[in-house]
C-alpha cells in the first residue's frame, strides 16, 4: 500500500484541513500527483537552492501539519513559503539541471525516472507559482 501525495494551494491552513476526507480535486484546483512532501521536496529545495540538506529553510519537522492528527486515513500538511519561492522561481533550465541528480537521491530507491520526473516537476512549478501569484499557500494532501 503506497501514500497519495496530491498539491494544492489553498487560501490558509483552514480552507487546506477542509480537504482530510475527500481530498482536494474539484475543491482546490488545479492539483498535482508528485512525490513525498517531507522528504523528497525538502531534498529538491536543497537541490534548487544549490545548499546541503541540512541548510535548507524550514527547519524540522520540514512540513506542518494542518489537519486534525487523529484523522486515520489522510493528513495535509502545508510547504514552507521558502519552497514555494524557489519551486515558483524555477525555469524550465534550471529544474532541467536538478531532476538528473534529484532522480539520484536516495529516497528515490534508485527508480526516479528524469523523463518521468519533469513534467512533473513543470507542474508542480506551475502550481507553486500559481499559488504565489494568488496569496496562497501549497499544501500537500496524503492518503493511504
Amino acid at each position: 500500500m503506497g501514500v497519495i501525495n496530491t498539491y494544492f494551494a489553498a487560501v490558509d491552513d483552514a480552507a487546506a484541513a477542509e480537504t482530510v476526507d475527500a481530498g482536494p480535486a474539484g475543491i482546490h484546483a488545479p492539483t498535482v500527483d508528485g512525490v513525498d512532501a517531507s522528504v523528497q521536496a525538502r531534498t529538491l529545495l536543497a537541490l534548487l537552492l544549490d545548499v546541503p540538506e541540512d541548510a535548507v529553510p524550514g527547519g524540522r519537522p520540514w512540513t506542518r501539519l494542518v489537519s486534525d492528527p487523529e484523522h486515520e486515513a489522510a493528513w495535509v500538511v502545508a510547504l514552507p513559503e521558502a519552497f514555494t519561492a524557489a519551486l515558483a522561481d524555477s525555469g524550465g533550465e534550471r529544474l532541467a539541471a536538478v531532476v538528473g541528480p534529484w532522480s539520484e537521491t536516495e529516497e528515490f530507491w534508485g527508480a526516479g525516472d528524469p523523463a518521468q520526473l519533469l513534467p512533473m516537476l513543470r507542474d508542480w512549478r506551475d502550481l507553486a507559482h500559481l499559488a504565489r501569484d494568488r496569496g496562497h499557500g501549497l499544501y500537500c494532501w496524503m492518503a493511504l
